[in-house]
This record gives structure tokens, C-alpha cells and sequence, in this order.
């Protein structure tokens, strides 16, 4: 009896174990794939947050899009970073662009560019390119070949790994499949990450919404990173990175230096429950460099088996992925794309 009862728990363990892997290398691609459409919806949006004199966050509060009744439910904020200079506005990950939005931005000034900072946040851009066409609209590389369409309104983000895209901010690119650009601005001290870094939910900040902080636990859970006071780094993305991690590792390990290096104050997420940005302080981001230098774990490499399985294996049904893991794609950078000049 003993013995079965240690069988079955062992089983169950087991069972427990590989949904959890499976579960932890899916959740994205599943998410993006499947459950989110072009019919996005607005449940909610907030005045233009102020963070400085040259500094705004745009909050909205979206669902997938999907017409499933339960997809439908899963909901998070979406962000995007507004940067002015001298009257010139710089959009970073275009949000919806809602009749309040576009009255707040007139009365701020003149949109000179709206910058895509990853190969995942180019939902609302059309919107934009609809209403401001004098507008410079910047992609990454690897959305020249994701939403080729595209190419006869957008430039390419440099080829160079770090640069400015707009007076008073500075990019670097991550090295990882999805191209993410992290922004800083000197003058608010604040950091931009649209998708690698996350906050968690603070304790006084819940915004009353279930579902909401069911999803943010459900983040934390499958990301399996420590907290680092507010801040949390996505670690589940080494499952979806490219052949020969472990240079990309370091190349990785080498980027956050530099960013961390930066007299960052404030830090602000594409997502995430909490109102504008929140501060950070230099333990924090130490904390925070500690958990992205960690090895990959054996829940890394298998999710990683898992992925290449599941998602690179199959060309057709992940398109939205597998398309970026092509050559040309990547950072080759090919001649016949329009690229930004200094």
C-alpha cells in the first residue's frame, strides 16, 4: 500500500512537472497565435500620466480581442512611452489611439515619430499611420519580414545595438529573437522595457480588478524569477531565444551592464498593474542584474525542447514566431530595407 501510494505521488509529481513545462513554454506564443486578434478592445484609458517635464506614460486597459468568451476575459494595461522635445513628440510603442489620446498629444505637440521597441507591440501602429502620415514610423528589423506590409510606411531601426532614436533618449537592443529595444530618458532617469522586465503588482496600487491580479500571479508563477523589490525579469524568454543560447547569454548579461550602468530612477513596463512607473533604487537594480546573470536552469533547457518542438516545428501555425527565427530576420540587416540614418 505504501509502495503505491509512493508510485502514484511520484506519477503525479511527474504529470505536475511537465504540464508546468509545457505550460511555461506555450503561454506566449499560444497567447499571441491564438488568442489575440485585430479587434482589440478599450475597456478603460487614463489621462496622459505625467512623469517629467519632457516625460508621459498613456495607460489603457485592453482585452485579446478574441471573440471567445474566456479569451476575451484576459485582460492587461498596455503602455506607451511619450517623449517631447522642443515641441517635437517621439511615441514609443503605440497604444490606442483613442479621441481623448489624440487630443491630449495635438495639444502637446507635433508627433515627429512613433518607434515600434519590439517585433510584438505593432497593433495600434496603422492607427497612427492613418492619422499622422508626416510622421517617421520606425520597426524592427525583423518586422520588415513579420508584417511585410509595412514597409511602404516604415524605416528600419538601426542596425547599430545601441543609439537614439530622439533627442534625450537611447536605445539598446536586446539580444533575443524578438528585438526588443529598451529606452532610457535621461532627464525623468527613467527606464522603458515594453516586454523583458515586468512589475508586480503593488500592495497599495491592486486597481479592484480580479482578473487582473489572477493574471499577474499567473505571470510570476511561469516566469519563475525573483522578485527584485518591484521589479521582475522575464526569465521564461530563454526558452525562445536562438540556437547557441549560451553566447547569447552572455551577449545578454553584457547588455543589462550597460543599461544598469545608466542613472535610472524610475523604470516603467509595456505591462503590468500600476499607474505611470514606479522608483527603483540601486539594490533593486543590482538585485535585478543578479536574476538576468543566472545560468540557465534544467526548466530552461526543457521548456527550450519543448518550444523548438511545438512552435519552431511548426512554420504554419506560429507564423508570427517562426518567421523571426529566419536568417534575414535577424540582425543581418539586408540592404534593400529602408534604415534610419543617424
Amino acid at each position: 500500500m505504501f509502495e503505491a501510494i509512493i508510485i502514484m505521488t511520484s506519477i503525479a509529481v511527474i504529470v505536475a512537472v511537465a504540464i508546468a513545462i509545457f505550460v511555461r513554454a506555450m503561454w506566449d506564443p499560444f497567447y499571441c497565435c491564438f488568442m489575440t486578434t485585430a479587434d482589440i478592445g478599450v475597456l478603460s484609458s487614463s489621462p496622459l500620466i505625467k512623469i517629467s517635464s519632457s516625460v508621459y506614460i498613456s495607460e489603457h486597459f485592453i482585452n485579446s480581442g478574441n471573440s471567445g468568451k474566456w479569451a476575451r476575459s484576459i485582460t492587461k494595461f498596455s503602455r506607451m512611452l511619450v517623449v517631447v522635445n522642443n515641441g517635437e513628440l517621439c511615441l514609443y510603442n503605440p497604444c490606442p489611439l483613442t479621441e481623448e489620446l489624440q487630443k491630449e498629444l495635438d495639444e502637446l505637440g507635433n508627433i515627429q515619430r512613433v518607434v515600434v521597441t519590439n517585433c510584438f507591440h505593432y497593433a495600434f501602429l496603422t492607427q497612427y499611420i492613418d492619422a499622422y502620415p508626416e510622421a517617421t514610423f520606425l520597426i524592427p528589423q525583423g518586422m520588415m519580414w513579420k508584417r511585410p506590409e509595412l514597409q511602404q510606411h516604415c524605416i528600419a531601426i538601426p542596425a547599430a545595438t545601441e543609439g537614439s532614436l530622439f533627442a534625450g533618449t537611447h536605445y539598446f537592443r536586446l539580444p533575443d529573437f524578438y528585438q526588443e529595444h529598451v529606452i532610457f530618458v535621461e532627464e525623468a532617469g527613467l527606464l522603458y522595457s515594453s516586454d523583458t522586465l515586468y512589475i508586480r503588482e503593488p500592495e497599495t496600487r491592486p486597481h479592484g480588478r480580479l482578473e487582473v491580479r489572477l493574471m499577474q500571479k499567473f505571470i510570476r508563477l511561469i516566469s519563475f524569477s525573483q522578485p527584485c523589490g518591484t521589479i521582475h525579469y522575464f526569465d521564461y524568454i530563454r526558452q525562445f531565444r536562438y540556437p547557441g543560447s549560451d553566447d547569447l547569454h552572455k551577449k545578454n548579461v553584457e547588455c543589462w551592464r550597460k543599461i544598469f550602468a545608466l542613472p535610472i530612477t524610475r523604470v516603467t513596463t509595456g505591462h503590468g498593474v500600476f499607474c505611470g512607473c514606479v522608483s527603483v533604487t540601486k539594490t533593486e537594480l543590482k538585485n535585478l542584474l543578479q536574476c538576468i546573470e543566472r545560468k540557465d536552469g534544467w526548466m530552461d533547457r526543457a521548456g527550450r525542447m519543448v518550444f523548438r518542438m511545438c512552435v519552431r516545428g511548426s512554420s504554419i501555425r506560429y507564423r508570427d514566431w517562426t518567421c523571426l527565427y529566419d536568417k534575414e530576420a535577424q540582425f543581418g540587416y539586408h540592404p534593400s530595407v529602408k534604415e534610419e540614418k543617424g
